[in-house]
């Protein structure tokens, strides 16, 4: 795609929300860079990054779909935008008959090549009857200017009359332009037609375009012819060719076939047989015009492609590759012709037979085993094929227009149904198609169409080839083979050992056993989807949702096990519980390899957890599970038990911030016989199913956490309620602090607590750990604003977190050596502010990398909240009980005769009161707040001249 710039590109993309990250990547995406490419530039980590990057952008567009169709389709989406930015009209240029695309081309180079213009040729010769076109119905929505160059040839080609029709109906400005001095025959065609041969037609065909003064088109065309002799050419060449066209019509076959049968008598006297003959003859002739007039495509009658491609396997010895739906279009495999087919094959030939029902399965059997003793057969059902294919299926401007800047081609299927056949050496090769438009159509004969065209040969194979790449992983495709056969299958009854050998198995995986068989419409899914949903909302503990998520589980999916694990203190997964049966078809109990266990990114479950860009896990799948990379004690454990490992699915249970637990099942089970069906794994449909049902469990899971939490929070606010009464309900109250906050209800390993004292330091008050923690090496002198981490946290009144605790940010801590001896990898230390003062700490100390997520961050600042009023209030009382004491020691003094003293003495009698009113005074207004000012004298902490004056009068 031509370079555009970064801003514009930003500009053009702004209403998806493209970041900044994002569009780096798409940058160099449109300038046709291989995601490799991209990491290299980019310095991104892998190739995958990059590619889950682009996946991100392509559900920003809403494209679906996969291969490299994608890209293609947000090029264009740029590339539309971009024009519409710079006020381009496009102009679609349509052609037919042997002249049309002569006449399309001077069109384009020459008064279409204006700058508020961008022209495009339809690759595609109207006249012929090839089902191409349809393809383009999409794209012709985005024309805002179509144009058909109509030969003389053409005007009575009924092809003609429906491209006209196709093409009219779908663009709202849409003409006919002829190139032919003179009509001398009548048009079927009902619409004007302007006449090319008017420089003034062409200029009010420009300004009808373009907008803007007639003048000034009229002064393009003039110009235009004054550059060249365009006009001139493109007049002689269509006299040329109505010339030749006129001698073509007696047909050169038929006229060199009636001089050599002029002698036979029966065609001379017998009407009938005469036009009999003629009538093969020009069809023939017409075949052969068709593929003179579009170079790469010949036709032929549908009912001749049997015995024409048992010809080509007898002379050349060609493969095949093909997909063929039966009872479809090619009705006729289960008859001679097809076993002609069968027997002539190259044995390297690939057919994919694809069946819509378990009936019409069932009757192929016998022709099915026969084809399969002679070449490569696979089978697979519509409700496989048919939306594989509709992924290809799309239209795109780039495999029907020439549009140079896209430079590639997409992998569109005009037809689900086509035969890819090539020469042994590879070297030749030819695409056959037709669809079951052929039936419904009303035309007298249904046409097989050929074509050499290599890329569009690579791209059906590549397709193909993907689709029966699923057989080797049993994903809805299966190869029909005949183990231990010598010999070619007998054309009679074949032996039932043969039979019995796979096609059983085979007809319950696609039609028994298929999840598009269990529910029947995206309707079912959804309510089934709602009903699991329902029913694990209501439970009231994790253990009831994990049980009944389980049950549901192997119930859907057939499988021999499904176990649920989650993250414990020590950052590994621990599995939670499994439900399943073992070889010998015995219930497997909680107790057996209780131990299991696994980091993130280890073996097949860790994977599942391990966080990727958006700090969340992905689904893991796999058909053949004995080549992944497994834990050893885990494979062999599994494979002992179960009788063999073959297929499993795990997918991440997602919080709202991370990903903290997996669902895994693993292999296929038959329920009714009680064993497992190794050669058979879970579809993509059952991965989806099971990512969704794993939402609904990670939703309950969490739903009941959170009501822990908050349990937790109301059962900490009624403990620290009111004043404590003793310092034993103090120390209480703190344990019951430290010891909840490292339950098994968190990820907590240490919870420290410390207090601020009078001296204001910080001093530890309360604190514990789980078992493993060890004691050793802990320091446990006072901290101040001053000293590490907690220093932090009290200078800035805000919590302070380490996620992965290093070589470099471990001298951040006063106790290295004790937090170096228990691993610990995380820490996140809480302010507890009570009045804008910072009253303590909670430090909280984790076994693994924790990320102290906001979810996390609002509940420990909601304890710490409730953990700092408690320490305030505890305060305030202890300073209230102070004061009290005090004043009542003073009150209750010895009165004194204060006539007896002397003025000096007086003096500091009352200064002595005085002094302690305002020192108690004070006490107060640092622990409850300053009191107002008052202008009451007596309130003043200065001594009174007039008392004194008073007294010593």
């Amino acid at each position: 795609m031509t370079q555009i710039s970064w801003d514009i590109i930003k500009e053009l993309v702004a209403e998806e929300g493209v970041s900044d990250n994002e569009l780096e990547i798409l940058t160099l995406a449109l300038d046709g860079r291989s995601p490799a490419e991209i990491k290299t530039i980019l310095g991104r980590q892998s190739e995958n990054a990059v590619q889950k990057t682009l996946s991100r952008i392509y559900t920003k567009f809403r494209i679906s779909g996969a291969g490299p169709g994608k890209l293609l389709k947000l090029q264009k989406i740029i590339s539309d935008r971009l024009q519409a930015k710079q006020g381009k009209r496009k102009v679609l240029i349509a052609w037919a008959g042997s002249n049309g695309k002569y006449q399309a081309e001077k069109l384009r180079d020459a008064i279409f090549k204006h700058p508020l213009i961008e022209a495009f040729i339809l690759n595609i010769d109207g006249s012929s009857e090839s089902i191409w076109l349809k393809t383009n119905e999409q794209l012709i929505s985005g024309i805002d200017f179509g144009i058909l160059c109509l030969p003389q040839e053409c005007f009575e080609n009924a092809s003609i009359i429906f491209l006209v029709g196709f093409l009219s109906a779908r663009l709202q400005n849409f003409k006919l332009i002829r190139f032919s001095k003179k009509v001398t025959f009548e048009t079927l065609i009902h619409m004007p037609v302007i006449d090319g041969t008017q420089k003034e037609n062409l200029a009010y065909l420009l300004h009808e375009i373009i907008g803007g003064d007639i003048e000034e088109a009229k002064d393009w065309i003039n110009y235009k012819l004054s550059t060249s002799n365009w006009l001139k050419e493109l007049l002689e060449q269509e006299l040329n060719y109505s010339y030749q066209d006129e001698l073509s019509q007696v047909g050169i076959i038929l006229n060199t076939a009636e001089a050599m049968l002029k002698d036979n008598n029966y065609i001379q006297s017998n009407k009938v047989f005469n036009q009999l003959i003629v009538n093969d003859i020009t069809d023939l002739d017409k075949r052969i015009k068709s593929l003179i007039s579009n170079g790469s495509v010949y036709s032929m009658p549908l009912e001749l492609y049997p015995r024409c491609l048992t010809a080509l396997q007898q002379k050349l010895q060609v493969r095949v590759k093909a997909v063929a739906i039966v009872d479809g279009v090619e009705s006729f495999w289960a008859s001679d012709i097809g076993d002609e087919i069968a027997k002539t094959a190259n044995p390297e030939s690939e057919r994919l037979f694809v069946f819509s029902s378990e009936k019409d399965f069932e009757k192929s059997f016998h022709f099915l085993i026969r084809h399969a003793s002679y070449y490569k057969v696979f089978v697979t059902t519509e409700d496989i094929y048919i939306p594989y294919a509709d992924e290809f299926s799309l239209p795109d401007s780039s495999s029907s227009w020439n549009i140079e800047y896209l430079n590639s081609s997409l992998p569109t299927l005009p037809t689900k149904e086509y035969a890819i056949i090539e020469s042994i050496d590879g070297e030749n090769q030819l695409i056959v198609w037709y669809d079951k438009d052929n039936i419904r159509e009303r035309r007298s004969i249904r046409l097989a169409n050929f074509s050499p065209q290599v890329a569009e040969i690579l791209q059906y194979k590549k397709i193909l080839s993907g689709l029966l790449a699923r057989a080797s992983r049993n994903e809805g495709v299966f190869q029909i083979t005949l183990d231990n056969s010598t010999k070619k299958v007998s054309y009679e009854k074949p032996s039932d050992k043969i039979v019995s050998q796979k096609l059983d198995l085979i007809r319950d995986n696609l039609f028994r056993k298929s999840p598009y068989r269990f529910f029947e419409s995206p309707s079912d899914l959804l309510k089934d989807l709602q009903k699991v949903r329902n029913s694990l909302k209501h439970l009231n503990n994790k253990d009831e949702v994990i049980k009944e998520a389980l049950r549901l589980v192997r119930e859907r999916l057939n499988s021999q096990t499904a176990s649920i694990f989650l993250f414990s203190k020590d950052g590994r997964l621990h599995r939670q519980k499994i439900v399943g049966v073992d070889t010998n078809g015995h219930e497997i109990d909680d107790t057996w390899f209780e131990d299991e266990n696994y980091l993130p990114g280890e073996s097949f479950t860790g994977k599942a957890a391990l966080p990727e860009e958006d700090d969340f896990g992905r689904p893991q799948s796999a058909n053949n599970l004995n080549e992944k990379p497994l834990e050893t004690k885990s494979k062999e454990k599994y494979s002992e038990k179960l009788g063999g490992i073959y297929a499993a699915i795990a997918v991440p249970l997602d919080g709202q911030h991370k990903t903290y637990g997996v669902l895994e099942v693993i292999n296929k089970f038959d329920p009714l016989k009680r064993r497992i069906i190794p050669n058979y794994g879970f579809s993509q449909e059952e991965i989806h199913w099971l990512s969704a049902i794993g939402s609904s469990v990670a939703s309950a899971l969490s739903n009941l956490r959170k009501k822990r939490q908050a349990k937790l929070i109301a059962d900490l606010s009624d403990s620290l309620v009111g004043s404590p009464n003793n310092p034993s309900d103090i120390k209480d109250a703190y344990e019951n602090v430290v010891k909840r906050l490292i339950s098994d209800d968190t990820v907590f390993e240490v919870c420290i607590l410390r207090v601020k004292k009078d001296n204001g330091y910080l001093e530890v008050e309360y604190e514990d750990e789980v078992d493993r923690v060890n004691k050793d090496k802990r320091l446990k002198e006072p901290r101040s604003n001053k000293d590490g981490l907690v220093g932090n946290a009290i200078r800035i009144k805000d919590a302070v977190t380490i996620t992965g605790i290093n070589e470099q940010n471990i001298k951040q801590f006063k106790n290295q050596d004790w937090i170096a001896l228990n691993q610990f990898k995380s820490f996140g230390c809480f302010p507890l502010i009570y009045k804008e003062e910072v009253v303590g700490t909670l430090s909280l100390y984790t076994g693994f990398e924790y990320d102290f997520h906001l979810g996390c961050r609002e509940f420990l600042k909601s304890v710490a909240s409730l953990v700092a009023a408690f320490i305030g209030r505890e305060k305030e009382s202890k300073v209230a009980k102070s004061v009290a004491q005090h004043l009542h020691k003073c009150y209750n003094k010895q009165p004194i005769d204060l006539s007896q003293l002397k003025e000096d003495e007086l003096r500091e009698q009352i200064g002595e009161q005085c002094d302690t009113m305002r020192s108690a005074g004070q006490t107060l207004d640092v622990t409850f707040g300053n009191r107002p000012e008052s202008n009451n004298v007596e309130s003043s902490g200065e001594t009174s001249p007039e008392i004194v004056t008073k007294y010593c009068s």
